[in-house]
C-alpha cells in the first residue's frame, strides 16, 4: 500500500473483500472477478461499492492504490510471488530448460529481451518463471498490459505497477523518475495490442537508466533499439515412429511430460497403458505442443480418457475451454481470438486464406495461390511479414529455403474464418489446380539426374497433392485428377507405392477413362500400379488403353500403349507380353525416349523365363539407366534381377552386390519401397542360406501391405510358412497368402501358393 492509503482491516474489510479488493488491484474485470472467486457479477458489484465506502474513493480506480509497495525483497528461486506483481504460480514448471538457458543469456548481453511466439506457447509463464529465479537478482516489477484498453492506458499502466500517481499531464514524467531511480527488470506482458505506445515508453525508460532491464512478452517484436527477439517454441512432441517410447513417469520437458502432470492433477490414477501412451503423443501432436492448449486437454482428463480425447479434439474450441480460468485465455479460442482481433481486414483475410494449406508452403507458392482480390500481388510483401510479427505464421529453414505453417490450432480458426468469407471453394480449385499442375511439370525430373530433387518435391508436398486430388475427385469433372494420375505416367513406379494412390486409381476408373491419347496415357500409369494389387485388373485397363491408341500414328502414346499391356500381361501370361514389350521399346527409341525404352527392355527380361537372356537383358537395361542418371529404376532393376537369380539358386554372389547396390541407390533417393524390396530379397537369400528369417520377413509383411504392395506381402507370407515346415500356423499363412493372391487375379502367385499348399 501506499502511505496515504488507509488500513483495509482497521477499516472493517472482510476477507471476501479483501479478496475482491487484491483482484480489482490486478486490474481484473468484475466478470473475471466473479469467475475466480465462484461468485456472481451482480455480488463482485456489491463488494466493490462496499469497498469503496469503507476505504474511499468515486470509482474502482481509487481501489488501486492498494496494490503492493514497489520495494520486495529479491525473489528466490521458484519463488515468483516474492517480485512486485509477479502472480502466485499454482503449477509446477514443465521443462523449457533449453529456453530458459538461452534466455537468461540473452538477458545478461542485452538490457531488452522479448519473448514472442504464437498465442498460449507459454510465453509470461516462461517469463514469469525467469523473473522469479535467483539468475535475475534484484527487484523485479511486472507491469501486465492484457487489460489495458487503449493505448492511452499503459503509462496508467506502469505508474500502477510502479505505485507511483500522478495526474495524465505529468504521469509520463513520475514514471520514467520512478523506474530510474534503482536497478529493476521490469516484466511486461502482453504488449502487442499497445505495441507502439509500449515501444515508444519503453525506450524512454532504457535511456533514462542504465540499470533498467525490461523482459517483454507479445506475439511480435517492440522493434526498440538494442532489443533481442527470442521466439519461444512450442515444446517437443514424439513423432509417429517415437509414439509409445516415451516414459510417462520420467519427465522429459516435453509435451507429453506436460499433459501427464496436469492430466494426473486431475484423476490421480490415470494409467499409462500402450494405448494411453500413444494416444497422449498424438494428442499432443495434433496440439503442436502448445502449452496452453495440452493443460486445456489435460484437464479434460477428469472426464474423459486420452483416447476419447483424441477423437474430442475434432472440436477443439468446444472441448479446450476453462471457465474458472481468470484470464483473458480461458480457452483455446479465446486465445486465438486475441491476436486476430489485433488484425486489419486485409490481414485477416490472408490469414485466413492460408488455412487452405494442409501443411508447409513456401512464399512464392502462397503469393500465387493465396493472392486474388480484393488482394493485390504487392499486399503479399506487405501483409505477409506483419503475419509473421504477430507469430500466426511459424517459419522454419528447410533444405529447399524458408517454410512456412500454421500450427493446426491456428489452421482451424483460420479455415472457420475463410468459410465465414464464403471463399473456401475458390481457394481450394486455386489450391489444387497449382499443385496438380506442378507435379506434371515436376514428373518430367523423375525420369533423369534430376531424379532426387523431384522425389524430395514430391515428398515435401504429398499433403498439398492428397488434399488437391481429393477436391478434384470430389468435382463432376475428374478431368484434372486424370491429367495430374497421367502426367506422372510411369513415374509412379519411381515413386514406389503409396497406398492412396490406389484409392485415387479405383475412383478413377470407376468414372471410366479419358477418351483419346490422354486415356491411353492414364491406362499405362494404371497398368503398371495396378499390377501390385490386382493384375487381373491391370490387365483389362490395359487393354482399353490398348483399343483407345488403334488408329494413332507411330510416337509416345502408341508405344506407352503397347508397354502397359505388355506389362500387365508379364504378370497373367508371362512370354506373352513379349511383342507388345518389344514394340514399345522400338517405338520409344524412334521417338528418342530413352529412358522409356530402358524401361521396356528391363521389362522383356522380366518377362523372359530362360534366365541368362533374362539377365543379359535387365544388365543392358541398367547400363541405359546408369547413362541416364537414373537411380531409382535402376535400383528395381538390381533388385529383381538379383531376385531371379536368388529364386534359381545362382549367381547368388553377383546377386548380393545387386541388393547392395540397389539398397545404397534406394536409400539415396529415399525410395522406402525399394529399401523393403532388398531388404526382402536379401531376407530370401539368407533363407536360402538355411538362416531363419521369419521375424524379419512378417514386419515386411506389415509393411508391404501398409503401402499396398501385395504381391511382396505374398512373397514373404510363403516365407515365413517355408520355416514352419507343418502345422497349423503354417496352413495359416498360405491361406493368408492365398486370399492377398486371389485378390490379386496373380496366376504366378496362385502358382506359388498352390504349390505351397501342395508340400504342406
Amino acid at each position: 500500500m501506499s502511505e496515504t492509503a488507509p488500513d483495509p482491516t482497521a477499516a472493517g474489510v472482510t476477507r471476501r473483500e479483501r479478496e475482491v479488493l487484491d483482484l480489482v488491484v490486478a486490474r481484473l474485470a468484475n466478470r473475471e472477478i466473479a469467475e475466480a472467486l465462484f461468485l456472481s457479477e451482480r455480488t463482485v458489484e456489491s463488494h466493490v461499492s462496499s469497498l469503496l465506502r469503507k476505504l474511499g474513493g468515486r470509482d474502482r480506480s481509487a481501489l488501486l492504490r492498494f496494490a503492493p509497495p514497489p520495494t520486495v525483497p529479491t525473489a528466490t528461486a521458484g519463488d515468483a510471488a516474492g517480485s512486485r506483481g509477479l502472480p502466485h504460480v499454482l503449477s509446477s514448471f514443465v521443462g523449457r530448460d533449453r529456453e530458459t538457458a538461452d534466455v537468461l543469456d540473452l538477458m545478461r548481453r542485452h538490457r531488452l529481451v522479448t519473448l514472442t511466439g504464437p498465442a498460449g506457447a507459454g510465453k509470461t509463464r516462461l517469463a514469469v518463471q525467469l523473473a522469479g529465479s535467483e539468475a535475475i537478482g534484484g527487484p523485479v516489477t511486472m507491469v501486465d498490459l492484457a487489460t489495458v484498453r487503449t493505448p492511452d492506458d499503459v503509462e496508467r499502466a506502469f505508474a500502477d505497477a510502479l505505485g507511483v500517481t500522478g495526474d495524465d499531464r505529468r504521469l509520463r514524467s513520475v514514471v520514467r523518475r520512478t523506474a530510474a531511480s534503482r536497478p529493476q527488470l521490469l516484466l511486461i506482458d502482453n504488449c502487442e495490442h499497445v505495441v507502439d505506445t509500449t515501444a515508444e515508453l519503453v525506450g524512454e525508460l532504457l535511456a533514462d537508466s542504465p540499470d533498467t532491464r525490461v523482459l517483454a512478452t507479445g506475439l511480435g517484436p517492440l522493434r526498440v533499439a538494442g532489443e533481442s527477439v527470442y521466439d519461444v517454441p512450442p515444446l517437443p512432441v514424439p513423432s509417429d515412429a517415437a509414439a509409445t517410447g516415451w516414459d510417462a513417469d520420467d519427465p522429459d520437458g516435453s509435451a507429453v511430460s506436460l499433459f501427464v502432470e496436469r492430466a494426473r492433477a486431475v484423476d490421480p490414477h490415470l494409467a499409462m497403458t500402450d494405448e494411453n501412451r500413444a494416444a497422449v503423443a498424438t494428442i499432443c501432436r495434433l496440439l503442436d505442443g502448445l502449452p496452453l492448449a495440452i493443460e486445456l486437454a489435460a484437464a479434460r482428463a477428469r472426464y474423459y480418457s486420452p483416447v476419447q480425447l483424441v477423437s474430442l479434439l475434432d472440436d477443439r474450441f468446444a472441448l479446450l475451454t476453462d471457465a474458472a480460468r481468470p484470464s483473458r485465455h480461458r480457452t483455446l479460442e479465446a486465445a486465438l481470438r486475441w491476436s486476430h482481433d489485433l488484425l486489419g481486414d486485409d490481414e485477416k483475410r490472408l490469414l485466413a486464406r492460408c488455412a487452405v494449406f494442409p501443411a508447409d508452403f513456401d512464399h512464392d507458392t502462397a503469393a500465387q495461390v493465396l493472392i486474388l482480390p480484393p488482394l493485390a500481388a504487392t499486399d503479399m510483401v506487405r501483409l505477409f511479414p506483419r503475419l509473421l510479427d504477430r507469430s500466426l505464421i511459424s517459419r522454419r529453414q528447410g533444405t529447399s529455403g524458408t517454410r512456412y505453417r500454421l500450427l493446426d490450432s491456428v489452421r482451424q480458426f483460420a479455415a472457420g474464418k475463410l468459410a465465414e468469407a464464403g471463399e473456401v471453394q475458390r481457394l481450394q480449385d486455386r489450391h489444387a489446380d497449382h499443385f496438380l499442375a506442378a507435379a506434371v511439370t515436376r514428373a518430367a525430373d523423375l525420369q533423369g539426374p534430376r531424379q532426387p530433387a523431384a522425389i524430395a518435391w514430391f515428398d515435401e508436398h504429398w499433403s498439398d497433392l492428397r488434399v488437391a486430388v481429393r477436391h478434384s475427385l470430389q468435382r463432376s469433372d475428374h478431368t484434372a485428377a486424370w491429367a495430374f494420375f497421367s502426367g506422372v505416367g510411369l513415374g509412379w513406379e519411381v515413386l514406389g507405392a503409396r497406398g492412396e494412390v490406389f484409392d485415387w486409381l479405383r475412383v478413377l476408373l470407376a468414372r471410366g477413362l479419358p477418351d483419346g491419347p490422354p486415356g491411353v496415357r492414364a491406362a499405362a500409369g494404371a497398368a503398371v500400379m495396378l499390377s501390385y494389387q490386382d493384375t487381373g485388373h491391370a490387365l483389362r485397363v490395359a487393354r482399353q488403353g490398348f483399343a483407345l491408341a488403334r488408329g494413332l500414328p507411330p510416337g509416345p502414346e502408341l508405344a506407352l500403349a503397347h508397354f502397359g499391356l505388355g506389362w500387365a500381361l508379364m504378370y497373367q501370361h508371362g512370354e506373352t507380353g513379349i511383342p507388345h514389350l518389344e514394340t514399345a521399346r522400338d517405338l520409344f527409341a524412334a521417338a528418342g525416349l530413352r529412358w522409356h525404352e530402358a524401361l521396356a527392355i528391363d521389362a522383356i527380361g522380366l518377362s523372359t523365363t530362360d534366365l541368362d537372356r533374362s539377365v543379359a537383358f535387365s544388365l543392358r537395361a541398367v547400363e541405359v539407366l546408369t547413362g541416364l542418371g537414373d537411380r531409382v529404376w535402376r535400383a528395381s532393376a538390381l533388385v529383381q534381377l538379383a531376385n531371379r537369380c536368388i529364386r534359381a539358386g545362382v549367381r547368388t554372389e553377383e546377386a548380393q552386390v545387386w541388393l547392395a547396390e540397389s539398397e545404397r541407390l534406394a536409400i539415396e533417393t529415399g525410395n522406402r519401397h525399394g529399401v523393403l524390396h532388398v531388404s526382402a530379397f536379401r531376407a530370401f537369400l539368407d533363407q536360402r542360406r538355411g538362416m531363419a528369417v521369419a521375424d524379419r520377413l512378417e514386419e515386411l509383411t506389415v509393411e508391404f501391405e501398409r503401402i499396398g504392395d501385395k504381391r511382396c506381402a505374398v512373397r514373404c507370407l510363403l516365407g515365413r510358412a517355408r520355416e514352419q515346415g507343418s502345422g497349423a500356423e503354417r496352413s495359416q499363412l498360405v491361406e493368408r497368402a492365398g486370399v492377398l493372391a486371389g485378390e490379386m487375379d496373380d496366376v504366378t502367385l496362385r502358382s506359388a501358393v498352390q504349390a505351397a499348399r501342395a508340400s504342406a
